[in-house]
Formats: C-alpha cells, sequence, structure tokens
C-alpha cells in the first residue's frame, strides 16, 4: 500500500448500521485522514464513526485526469435507484474540478518551460539578428516612424545643460537636506542620552534603597 507518498486512490467507506456505501477518490496519502467530500456521510461518521470502515479498492494512480477517470468507472457502476439509498453518493458523475488536469496546476514557469521544451532559446547567429532588425524597422517604418521634429525635439533634451541658476537652486535644496537631517539626528541622540541618564540615575537610586533595607 502506497501509505508514504503522494498519489492517487479510489476508496469505499461501508456504514454497517445502515449497510450504506460511499465511493470517491483522492490525491494525497492514504493515511492523511481525509473522509470524503459528503457532508451527508461526514455529519454521520462525526455521530458514530464505530459503524464506519474504508477499504482501498485502487491506488497508485499517477494522474489526477487517471484519478478522476477510474473513479467514474466505478460510480458508473452505481445503479440509479441506489443513488442517495444504497450509497451515501448523491451524483454518480466525476466533479469536473480545476485540478482534474496536471497543465492547470503548473505555475507560469513550468508552463513556459515546457512550451520551450526542444526550442533553441540560446543566443542567435547574425545573420539571424540582422533579419530581425531589418523587421523591426520596416514594421516600425509601416506604422509612421519617426519624424524629423520628434528627432529634433529628442536631440534637444539629450543636449540641454542645466543652467548656473538651477544649480544653485539644487544645491541649497541638498544643504537644506542635509541640515534637516543633521538636527533630526541631534535631537534623537540627545534624547537617547537623557533617558540614559535618567536610567542610570534610577539605578542608582534603586541600589542605595536596597542596601539600606539590609542594613
Amino acid at each position: 500500500m502506497h501509505t508514504y507518498n503522494k498519489h492517487g486512490f479510489i476508496y469505499i467507506w461501508f456504514d454497517r448500521k445502515h449497510k450504506r456505501y460511499y465511493v470517491g477518490c483522492r490525491w494525497g496519502k492514504e493515511n492523511d485522514g481525509y473522509l470524503c467530500s459528503s457532508n451527508w456521510m461526514r455529519d454521520a461518521y462525526k455521530r458514530r464513526p464505530e459503524d464506519f470502515k474504508r477499504r482501498i479498492i485502487k491506488s497508485g494512480i499517477k494522474s489526477r485526469k487517471e484519478l478522476y477517470e477510474e473513479e467514474q468507472r466505478y460510480l458508473d457502476m452505481i445503479k440509479p435507484e441506489e443513488v442517495g439509498n444504497r450509497y451515501y453518493n448523491l451524483r454518480v458523475t466525476t466533479n469536473e474540478v480545476w485540478h482534474k488536469y496536471e497543465e492547470h496546476i503548473k505555475t507560469v514557469g513550468q508552463r513556459v518551460s515546457i512550451a520551450k521544451k526542444g526550442k533553441s532559446t540560446g543566443p542567435c547567429s547574425s545573420e539571424t539578428a540582422k533579419k530581425i532588425s531589418e523587421a523591426k524597422k520596416k514594421k516600425f517604418a509601416e506604422r509612421g516612424g519617426m519624424t524629423e521634429e520628434h528627432k529634433a525635439a529628442l536631440r534637444g533634451i539629450k543636449k540641454k545643460p542645466h543652467t548656473e541658476e538651477w544649480k544653485t537652486a539644487n544645491s541649497e535644496r541638498m544643504k537644506e537636506q542635509w541640515s534637516a537631517d543633521s538636527k533630526r539626528k541631534q535631537s534623537v541622540s540627545a534624547a537617547a542620552k537623557k533617558r540614559w541618564e535618567e536610567f542610570r540615575k534610577n539605578k542608582t537610586l534603586n541600589t542605595k534603597e536596597s542596601q539600606s533595607v539590609e542594613i
């Protein structure tokens, strides 16, 4: 029995008091304490667990998709008149849960890795790079490209130097900022020093009082 590693398995519960069954499946460990997805059966189990016994009817199922397909095969064996009577199962169709398919539970990184599997993802050749560059230029030109006015504006932005007025104003701002930070640090330091002096003073007084009591 696969009791330690996660896998898929089909189980069946038997209620000896009412002679009623429940068929279900689980992806996990056979000893993880899971009961079932039926509220009806769970409520009955909580009231009288001594009447219930579970049996694993198939284990070692390697994928969730296969697990739900196998569960459906066993549910198909239940007769319509037995649903909700001889069985706690109120439906005989497998739930279309989101994690039924392996691809739904993969991370983005895993999906990208699978998509790139078998494909070359390294640096391309100089010839390929040239083709890609030409294709991008052609696509850009088809969209209208960049106007001469736009180019001139960008050149002006890049070459525009800082004026002396801007430099002076920026220097003053930096000085004010450093001055404010310095004052704040000095204030914090003074407050910390004061608290330390008060602590030492109180400690000295407490020590003297203790010695006086002992005498």
